[in-house]
């Protein structure tokens, strides 16, 4: 079983080897023109968002300690740090994996709905 640092250097590293493969098949696929804003353009922007979030989190607090998790839900009563954030073009759109440092992995689906 990978450990969280193991998980997110492979999910970055499986970004890394697939993500120009991809855009590659999915700009044959598709023209430009066929679609004004494509998945990958929602995904980039969603990855942006979550960078700034995790920047913003980082540089607060005068110590480690006072700075906030990246994740927290005072409803389940958890917290974790996002260790990694990686997209993938698929066919039908982009996939966001995010890795957290408490273990959990997710991935998020950006697919359009209507062009």
């Amino acid at each position: 079983m990978l450990g969280g640092t193991d998980r997110s250097n492979l999910l970055v590293r499986i970004n890394d080897a697939l993500t120009p493969i991809l855009r590659d098949a999915f700009d044959n696929l598709v023209r430009p023109s066929d679609i004004p804003t494509r998945a990958s353009t929602i995904a980039a922007m969603i990855c942006e968002l979550l960078e700034t979030h995790i920047a913003k989190c980082d540089e607060s607090g005068d110590c480690a300690e006072d700075r906030p998790s990246h994740v927290i839900s005072q409803v389940h009563g958890t917290s974790a740090n996002i260790d990694s954030i990686a997209s993938c073009d698929i066919e039908t759109g982009t996939q966001i994996y995010l890795a957290l440092d408490d273990g959990a992995a997710f991935r998020i689906t950006v697919e359009a709905v209507s062009s």
